[in-house]
């Protein structure tokens, strides 16, 4: 099992919850699988959560998630103990384990169940990914230096390279992205990065791995 920024953020706000608190924050979690936090919270408990336990909606948004993690990672694993073991090295303490481990037996065969029978959909999922770049080739616009300043005595040019400014010689381009997300066919949005040409060249020589990356998240 990966572990993650989040997945330790998790932990250690669930640490700071008491037992009795840790076992109705993961007794939701295994009752409604794949659920958000608002669905397993009310919202006066999220505001006591705030107030009284001094954690944040979104760090309780982000131990629903986590944990919802850790739960698909043992049904689909089917190694409970394993998942303790890196629990407890990413300092979870015995006590919270326990109870991880408690709710488990009660009421995992239950969720792994539910879990099979319909799959958990995420908030965002990755359908397919579209993407191209096109350069445009054109006449050189950058400004030339002054070339009687780069000639030797006998009227040779000592470096051609001098001959251009630091742009002309180290030209960039400016690429734009459109994203949009599922469902939303009339949201798109753009933002551009600006490449040098060393970035340029490392962007196309890996373009294979790249593209390989992003047809593993589908």
């Amino acid at each position: 099992m990966k572990v993650n920024k989040n997945l330790q953020d998790a932990i250690i706000n669930l640490n700071s919850l008491s037992i009795p608190r840790t076992e109705i924050v993961i007794g939701r979690i295994f009752s409604k699988p794949g659920q958000l936090y608002k669905d397993l919270f009310t919202e006066d408990e999220i505001k006591k959560f705030q107030n009284n336990l001094h954690i944040a909606e979104q760090q309780l948004a982000n131990i629903v998630n986590a944990f919802t993690f850790v739960l698909m990672h043992v049904v689909a694993e089917r190694n409970l103990s394993q998942v303790e073991e890196v629990l407890a090295q990413n300092g979870m303490s015995q006590d919270h384990i326990e109870v991880f481990r408690q709710q488990w037996i009660q009421y995992g065969n239950e969720y792994s169940i539910r879990i099979r029978e319909k799959p958990i959909a995420v908030q965002d999922v990755l359908h397919s990914f579209n993407w191209k770049i096109s350069l445009q080739v054109d006449e050189s616009r950058l400004p030339q230096k002054n070339v009687a300043n780069f000639m030797n005595v006998d009227g040779k040019i000592e470096d051609a390279n001098d001959l251009y400014s630091y742009d002309a010689r180290n030209p960039a381009t400016t690429f734009v992205f459109e994203t949009k997300p599922s469902g939303e066919s009339n949201k798109v949005e753009k933002f551009s990065i600006k490449f040098q040409k060393a970035q340029i060249q490392d962007l196309f020589e890996n373009l294979e791995s790249i593209q390989e990356s992003l047809d593993k998240l589908i």
